[in-house]
């Protein structure tokens, strides 16, 4: 399985036998089977057949919409999936104040954990005084995080230690992209604009296969019930933020896999983002980044980082029905 990212303003999807077709000045650009496809990602201005619509829907299939510079704006699926079994378990385990700082606690202690290995694994290569204290300070963070007594005290201690990892994070990056701190909505330099891209589709990939084994969105622990976010799929993201986005875009700044001309002026709220070529080239080291082999910590297998993504919700499916006593996160080994 596969996404597809139609991102040429003006593109048009349609289907014919069976398979999803891009179209671009009335060129076909590309034609995938909808069997082969998880979910289609759409930016900017492009259009949509209503047979591909109804395909996509048939076969529940998300169709994402972002705009041209990757903001995320909706999604296009079908509802009703969350099996009654899941949703039962979610909401009585909603309540239940022991459940959900043990899973707080477990999703901090994953998140400083493969902050604090993609730091010593950088400062390896390159070391650097704000690195090696953030490395240590993270360590002690983690011994912190278990005796907290409240989950707010537990998000103390996750923005401390998000703070000293980015400082530390900008540190290790070479060339002449200036990073001093993490900033959103919008993002006001190029590794901002690059973090921001790959949280926000790591965030749509954990979100469709939330849903796909029939958990409901809303039902996290570390971050609580909220209207209009998906705070289980927030919770099940912070585990590969390190692992996922931020290694990648470190390997893209420190390999000038990007050059300053690939990104966008400032616009009027400071917003800086890929132009449309580059856009195209993150996407693919983006799916590459997807296909990477990695060895699975829990179950021993050899998988790709999206199956590893896939297993977590498994994992978590088990943590919520009893049959494991603590969610585990995904960690990397030192």
């Amino acid at each position: 399985m596969t996404t597809l990212y139609v991102t040429d303003q003006g593109a048009y999807l349609r289907v014919k036998h069976q398979q999803f077709q891009v179209f671009h000045q009335q060129e076909l650009r590309c034609s995938v089977p909808a069997s082969q496809i998880s979910h289609v990602v759409l930016f900017g201005a492009c259009n949509v057949s209503h047979g591909a619509v109804r395909l996509a829907l048939q076969r529940r299939i998300p169709l994402l919409y972002l705009s041209n510079k990757g903001r995320y704006f909706g999604r296009l699926q079908t509802t009703g999936q969350a099996k009654l079994e899941y949703l039962t378990q979610q909401v009585y385990k909603s309540q239940d104040p022991d459940f959900i700082r043990t899973q707080a606690a477990s999703t901090i202690m994953g998140k400083l954990h493969n902050s604090r290995i993609l730091l010593l694994r950088l400062n390896r290569r390159r070391k650097t005084e704000k690195a090696t204290q953030a490395i240590a300070a993270l360590a002690e963070l983690m011994e912190a995080v278990p005796t907290a007594d409240s989950v707010e005290a537990m998000l103390g201690y996750e923005g401390t230690g998000a703070n000293q990892y980015f400082q530390a994070y900008a540190s290790l990056l070479k060339g002449k992209f200036e990073f001093e701190k993490r900033t959103r909505r919008p993002p006001t330099d190029p590794v901002n604009s690059l973090l921001s891209l790959g949280y926000t589709l790591l965030s749509q990939n954990v979100h469709a296969m939330v849903e796909g084994v029939g958990l409901h969105t809303h039902f996290g622990n570390l971050h609580k019930p909220q209207a209009n976010r998906p705070s289980l799929v927030c919770d099940l993201v912070e585990e590969f933020r390190a692992i996922a986005v931020d290694s990648l875009v470190a390997y893209l700044i420190n390999s000038n896999i990007f050059k300053q001309d690939d990104f966008t002026p400032p616009d009027e709220r400071g917003g800086v983002y890929l132009h449309p070529d580059a856009m195209k080239r993150f996407l693919k080291h983006w799916e590459e980044k997807l296909q990477q082999s990695v060895t699975h910590p829990h179950t021993g297998y050899k998988v790709s980082y999206r199956r590893c993504l896939e297993l977590q919700v498994w994992e978590y499916v088990a943590c919520l029905m009893g049959e494991q006593p603590v969610y585990r996160p995904m960690t990397w080994e030192g």
